[in-house]
């Protein structure tokens, strides 16, 4: 069976498609795979469910879609999740033994989260989606695996972590108990709406530095960046923040003029992660 009539099949025939399209997709990503990485094999069927489960949703024909994704080093990522050797020794020589920002007991952890299975949770290989570089991918969670072993030992933060970590102070003052607690109903909705649209990127570069304590310059080590690339990165995410509860404040509660600047003014004065939001 051609890879295209099993990736189909698995779609189940609902978003148009060219067959020779997408067979030429995936025909050429095997090849661009086994050029790359000599010897690394992946089973057709397995591929084919990789890619389907991986497939961005939407409306657009499947070749389109296809085109999205780096096809190739999901070939990769796929075979490492099979338990190839082959696949999992090219793997590890390109994207963690010569990465010399971790030590080489880092490294072994990396090895461990990123192939091994813990109880009934998968190996995190699986949870790459092939949107993004594969290189960048495994830096990430390096840098996981380099703060938490930085860092006391703690349950790892979650995007709802951020969301108590980006309050409104309710305040101890009587005459503004009340108000800033209305407004840290309001401001909380928004900001909820606002982190679960950033970029998961930005999430976790704000995880990292208010949650984690990482700084600047340890970051800029992590991502291959200077320390002020990583403060501009850090500021621009707040504007955004702001900007989002901005426009949710004026959509959905119907604020504006000097109520909606007084609420933002508020907000902007008391937001804090860890007391490092200021405004931007």
């Amino acid at each position: 069976m051609r890879l295209s009539t099993r990736l189909l099949s698995l779609l189940g025939g609902e978003r148009s498609h060219d067959v020779e399209a997408v067979e030429r997709l995936l025909a050429g990503a095997i090849d661009d795979a086994t050029r790359r990485w000599p010897g690394v094999t992946a089973d057709p069927e397995a591929y084919a469910a990789w890619i389907a489960a991986r497939l961005p949703a939407g409306t657009e024909p499947v070749e389109a879609a296809l085109a999205q994704l780096r096809l190739a080093e999901l070939f990769l990522a796929c075979a490492c999740a099979g338990g190839s050797a082959p696949a999992i020794a090219a793997f590890d020589a390109e994207f963690i033994a010569r990465d010399r920002r971790t030590s080489d007991d880092e490294k072994q952890l990396v090895r461990q989260k990123l192939f091994l299975a813990h109880g009934d949770t998968p190996p995190r290989i699986v949870r790459y989606g092939g949107r993004g570089e594969l290189g960048r991918w495994v830096r990430t969670v390096a840098a996981r695996v380099v703060i938490d072993g930085a860092r006391p030992a703690r349950e790892e933060p979650t995007d709802d972590d951020l969301l108590d970590a980006l309050s409104v102070d309710p305040g101890h003052t009587p005459e503004l108990a009340q108000l800033k607690q209305d407004a840290r109903k309001i401001v909380q909705a928004a900001l909820n709406g606002a982190i679960a649209g950033l970029p998961a990127r930005d999430r976790m570069l704000l995880l990292q530095y208010h949650l984690d304590g990482v700084g600047v310059v340890e970051l800029g080590r992590l991502y291959d960046v200077a320390p002020s690339t990583i403060s501009r990165n850090l500021a621009r995410i707040r504007g955004v923040l702001l900007a989002q509860v901005r426009r949710s404040l004026m959509s959905h509660h119907k604020l504006w003029g000097d109520e909606l600047e007084r609420l933002l003014e508020f907000a902007q004065s008391q937001l804090s992660v860890n007391g490092a939001i200021d405004r931007t």
